[in-house]
């Protein structure tokens, strides 16, 4: 890792965004010795985090994405919400992806993060909606790091996204985020139209002119009623972006993550491992946010989730099939196997469109991040030892 990543860290974000961040990272550390413990001695189960789907609703239509917007839009509620966080401490689990739809639509999204100051949230956003007042509103507050999805350049996300403006609009949102002092990240979902222009030293390059602290590299996974398959990566491919990432953690002035290997570069799913599963708006409770079938849905407070998470059976076999898989996606490889097995321990769709099994039938399986023989091990030093002794994909979901 290049020290000149962690200084940016140091003299961009402000003391309040910095206190919070080392108060994660020593938090997540116990997290995870707690989830270890958990396991290791047979106790009632519990994810070590969580990610949340606060709403459906969403000012894009993006190729590929798998959240179905309704009117009215589907939302965790406050008490639903709150309830899942004061149940999560009590298994000393702290930190909470925030997804969407755009979760900057829920309006109670900020009393959320004000209510929780013990918590620390990952706040998923296309940027558009991300100004200077959010801005400075998250400061104060020092427990948000926001991470604006960037799917391509000016071409590529005019055609993922639908619209013309929406990559000005998102660089002007990690502007605002990057001015407030916010520990700041970047998403990209990579897929062979934006390979080229994403997966490149100028673009990180790019990023660290921006401000931006980390970013976090995802495969492309085409979900929903219009998945672009064609836009998937190949065999090639998904070996030239983990070559990609090796090398650059070595040198680039930014942090870059990834959710798919180990630090031998076997492949792993925090989901398949137990470490992080999903929650939706409508309450479904997921073995990760695309895989839209559920075994249980929470009740007005989410005073079930601990009864979900230990007696209900699909995730649990949702967990050992994704291992026997190779901890690879089970949604892209291995589709039809994965179908039967949500069908045989009586799974419902919770995607509400009613589609999500109609999918799986439907689709062709595809290479995603387990490449057997093809595996290539971290060069850092730092990045091995997070990966061996911290935990695994800073929290991510797989």
């Amino acid at each position: 890792m290049n020290p000149s990543a962690i200084t940016r860290i140091l003299t961009g974000c402000s003391w309040r965004a910095q206190r919070h961040l080392l108060r994660f990272a020593w938090n997540g550390h116990r997290t995870v010795r707690a989830f270890e413990r958990r396991m290791k001695e047979g106790k009632p189960f519990f994810p070590a985090f969580l990610m949340l789907s606060i709403t459906n609703q969403c000012n894009l239509k993006c190729r590929g994405c798998w959240v179905s917007q309704t009117t009215p839009a589907r939302q965790l509620t406050p008490e639903q919400m709150q309830g899942i966080i004061d149940t999560a401490a009590k298994y000393e689990s702290r930190f909470f992806g925030i997804l969407g739809g755009e979760p900057l639509f829920h309006p109670d999204l900020l009393t959320l993060f004000r209510n929780n100051p013990k918590a620390y949230f990952q706040l998923y956003t296309n940027g558009t909606m991300f100004d200077a007042k959010l801005a400075g509103e998250l400061a104060k507050l020092g427990n948000v790091t926001p991470l604006i999805s960037i799917e391509g350049l000016e071409t590529e996300s005019r055609r993922r996204r639908g619209r013309d403006d929406v990559f000005a609009r998102s660089l002007a949102g990690l502007d605002a985020a990057v001015k407030a002092g916010l520990f700041t990240g970047v998403t990209a979902s990579i897929n062979m139209k934006n390979f080229d222009e994403l997966v490149s030293r100028d673009y990180l390059d790019f990023l660290v002119e921006k401000g931006v602290h980390y970013i976090w590299y995802f495969i492309y996974r085409p979900c929903g009623p219009d998945p672009d398959c064609a836009n998937a990566l190949d065999r090639a491919h998904v070996l030239e972006l983990r070559r990609f990432l090796v090398e650059q953690r070595r040198t680039a002035k930014i942090l870059i993550l990834d959710a798919y290997w180990d630090a031998d570069g076997r492949a792993q799913c925090p989901g398949a491992m137990g470490l992080s599963h999903h929650i939706a708006p409508n309450g479904a409770v997921e073995f990760c946010p695309i895989m839209q079938a559920a075994g249980g849905f929470l009740d007005e407070t989410a005073s079930n989730l601990e009864a979900i998470f230990q007696r209900e059976t699909v995730l649990a076999n949702l967990r050992k099939f994704s291992t026997s898989q190779g901890r690879d996606c089970m949604v892209i490889h291995s589709p039809h196997e994965l179908l039967d097995t949500l069908k045989s321990n009586g799974a419902q769709d919770s995607s509400g469109r009613d589609g999500f099994f109609r999918e799986l039938a439907e689709r062709t399986p595809m290479c995603c991040h387990d490449i057997p023989g093809g595996e290539i091990p971290e060069q850092s030093a730092a990045y091995r030892f997070g990966k061996r002794n911290y935990f695994f994909g800073f929290g991510a979901y797989g």
